[in-house]
């Protein structure tokens, strides 16, 4: 093992822990509340924007402020119903069973985090350093990315390679 794998096992403990500490409806909450901003934000961006133009002239600045308004108010709002539900476990007696589950969702986003990274770097250099070859760890992770890889479109794989 070598300091690649001390990495990988290291992301992945911490995203565990955070699991833990967290609990897994705060985690799959906060995880959908993105999701659900950043679309919300997409879908209507310009909508709010349209009601911004009294207020600021430039359209490129209305865009971004509408959209960051849009992300804020939906995480807000996600933050309250958080709450709510986090409350409603602990009084059911299931924080024991919900920080546990959240172990394995928190461990799982780390390998998912490890994976994207490989791929991500598997479109560098990095793999024909030796580094690369001495892990333990990263064939694991490689044959993950790959899986990955092959699903990219060719023209995405073009633009990410000129980066």
């Amino acid at each position: 093992m070598n300091w690649v794998d001390y990495l990988i096992i290291s992301i992945i403990v911490v995203s565990a822990l955070v699991g833990v500490a967290r609990g897994l409806i705060r985690e799959v909450l906060a995880l959908g509340v993105w999701i659900l901003a950043l679309l919300v934000a997409w879908l209507f961006h310009r909508d709010v924007a349209d009601l911004l133009i009294p207020y600021l002239s430039q359209p490129a600045l209305r865009m971004l402020v509408a959209f960051a308004v849009l992300v804020v108010v939906i995480l807000f709002l996600g933050a309250i119903l958080g709450a709510i539900l986090v409350a409603l476990v602990d009084r059911a007696g299931l924080n024991g069973v919900d920080r546990f589950l959240g172990l394995g969702f928190g461990a799982a986003r780390g390998v998912l985090i490890v994976a994207m990274a490989v791929f991500l770097a598997a479109l560098t250099p990095l793999p024909s350093d030796p580094v690369w070859a001495e892990s333990s760890l990263l064939g694991d992770f490689q044959d993950m990315a790959d899986w990955l890889l092959e699903r990219v479109p060719e023209d995405v794989k073009a633009r990410l390679k000129a980066l």
